[in-house]
């Protein structure tokens, strides 16, 4: 497994690497740039396609380190097409500014494909007593499309510093993978192995002074993985549970902060998806922290959820 693992890892970075240039050039060449605003911290035009690379070599990575094999084939299937469609949906994002109800839709239309093709939510932890709960058909469904939309939009609202989406991601993804590959789940230890080596490969591009941004193709196609791939998990075993709970634990973060910019635009009257300043890496910002501090802060925070969540694992 560690040898799968380590393979995973390598392949992703030094394809990151190779590509995340490559993507540099095609941003250019297709207008897919990113122009200053009052709501955004860079002064100069980035190229935002660099999540074009990062999702080739997450691809690469897996693919090397594991085949789809047994019953999990169809399930991969569905995660698979429905990272297509959830690229497609960033990339026309990120040429085009879509309104965020069409973009919502499309988000949604990536959930309904793995959801479709059975990788659902069908039990979860009793929060009443032991054992768990059943989801009957529609539950089930409802709730693995909210699962996938909500981390979509949870890295997607992360990444307004250079850096701090791919570096978040890539402590996240680390543990996972650790996290996966201790409940013998290699696809899923696997591709979490892969997404970890992709954001290193990206990370010297992307942080601050950013050559290039993902745009909201890479912060979709990250927070799309990170949920189908620990309901992955969770569909093997009921110990695989622990898969999914971690996810949220790691990722609490931007999960906390998503939250918490939905309530306050409700609270305040205006649209959900309305952009703002509110953000928890704006309050660094204003805080008088430059980029770099506020993006190693942040960091710091991720390190103490993962090594909660590690933590909690070897306690079990």
């Amino acid at each position: 497994m560690l040898t799968s693992l380590a393979l995973a890892f390598l392949t992703a970075t030094v394809i990151s690497i190779i590509m995340t240039p490559l993507s540099i050039r095609w941003a250019i060449k297709l207008g897919i740039v990113a122009y200053p605003s009052a709501r955004k911290v860079h002064r100069e035009p980035v190229p935002s396609w660099g999540g074009i690379a990062l999702t080739i070599a997450i691809l690469a990575g897996a693919l090397v380190g594991w085949l789809p094999i047994g019953t999990l084939a169809i399930n991969i299937l569905g995660v698979y097409i429905g990272l297509i469609v959830i690229v497609a949906v960033g990339t026309f994002d990120d040429r085009f500014s879509l309104p965020p109800k069409l973009k919502l839709t499309g988000q949604i239309i990536a959930a309904l494909v793995p959801t479709a093709l059975g990788l659902r939510i069908s039990f979860i932890n009793n929060p009443f007593g032991e054992g768990y709960l059943y989801l009957t058909g529609w539950q089930s469904w409802l709730l693995t499309v909210f699962w996938i939309v909500a981390l979509v939009n949870a890295v997607n609202l992360i990444d307004g510093l250079d850096g701090l989406a791919a570096g978040v991601s890539f402590f996240a993804a680390l543990t996972l993978s650790f996290l996966a590959a201790s409940q013998n789940l290699l696809p899923v230890a696997t591709a979490f192995a892969a997404i970890a080596g992709a954001c290193v490969g990206f990370l010297p591009y992307n942080f601050h002074p950013a050559r290039v941004f993902m745009g909201d193709t890479g912060a979709m196609a990250l927070g799309y993985l990170f949920a189908t791939l620990s309901v992955l998990g969770a569909v093997k075993s009921f110990a695989a549970l622990s898969v999914l709970f971690m996810t949220v634990l790691v990722l609490a973060y931007p999960l906390f902060d998503t939250t918490f910019a939905i309530l306050r635009r409700w609270l305040n009257g205006r649209p959900i998806f309305s952009a703002d300043r509110e953000h928890l890496h704006h309050k660094l910002l204003d805080s008088g922290l430059d980029q770099r501090q506020a993006v190693l802060t942040l960091y710091a925070l991720t390190l103490i959820f993962c090594l909660l969540a590690l933590l909690l694992v070897k306690g079990t």
